[in-house]
């Protein structure tokens, strides 16, 4: 979903990351990685109110879509936990030689433009989102919202790592929030599947909620309710008040 406010400008980010992702062998063996259009919305948004000049920007939203990226592949590898003898498939190698090679990018792309306080924010980020994928990975399942908190951790913390780097902080509440209502849709979770409509509900309400209480134009509160009609309605046939 892409609000109509910045549509041609998010158009044109999301073509220069497709053409960064593009690699003639892996474009052969594996899908074409999925852009969150969400997540791109709100880094340019973050982004755009600092003093940053405009190329730095453009690159540094590049780059964390590109991480972003090389993480969402390294998740889709399936889970061989319990396995006596797990062998990865070639299919497996691949995606995570595509991850790699994407999160390599944001490096060179970095570097390249002379911003290297912005490699230890994302390592910084990278490393803190391992380490929340690491504790849900050995979590003894207590509730869905003990589980959820984490996965919106996961979701938003490159996000929030620049969001903290810039002093653009206001909103990272409610951003948080409407980025788990994306991931509650499209995730296909066992924790929260059998259960999956009251909880979407419930975190419709706490985020409409929540956009309600912030302290900014009401254009903007407009735009953000019309992100979350549109989470949902792509997704689900949940009806909003």
């Amino acid at each position: 979903m892409i609000l109509h406010t910045m549509e041609r400008e998010l158009q044109q980010l999301t073509l220069r990351v497709r053409e960064k992702v593009q690699h003639t062998f892996l474009k052969q063996h594996i899908e074409n990685p999925e852009i969150d259009e969400n997540k791109l919305y709100f880094l340019n948004h973050i982004l755009t109110k600092t003093t940053l000049a405009p190329k730095v920007r453009t690159e540094l939203i590049i780059t964390t879509m590109l991480v972003q990226i090389a993480l969402d592949i390294h998740d889709q590898i399936p889970d061989y936990k319990g396995e006596q003898d797990p062998s990865i498939s070639v299919g497996s190698q691949l995606s995570i030689l595509a991850g790699d090679y994407y999160s390599g990018l944001y490096y060179q792309m970095l570097s390249d433009i002379g911003e290297r306080e912005y490699i230890t924010v994302l390592a910084t980020a990278i490393k803190h989102i391992n380490e929340l994928k690491m504790e849900l990975y050995f979590l003894e399942y207590e509730s869905i919202e003990t589980y959820l908190n984490i996965q919106k951790e996961i979701n938003t913390t490159l996000i929030k790592h620049i969001a903290y780097h810039v002093k653009v902080t206001d909103e990272l509440p409610v951003i948080e929030e409407l980025l788990l209502a994306s991931y509650i849709i499209r995730s296909d979770d066992k924790v929260i599947e059998s259960d999956k409509k009251r909880v979407l509900e419930r975190q419709v309400n706490k985020t409409k909620g929540m956009i309600e209480d912030l302290q900014v134009e009401d254009t903007y509160k407009h735009d953000l309710v019309r992100l979350l009609h549109s989470i949902v309605f792509q997704h689900t046939s949940l009806e909003m008040d």
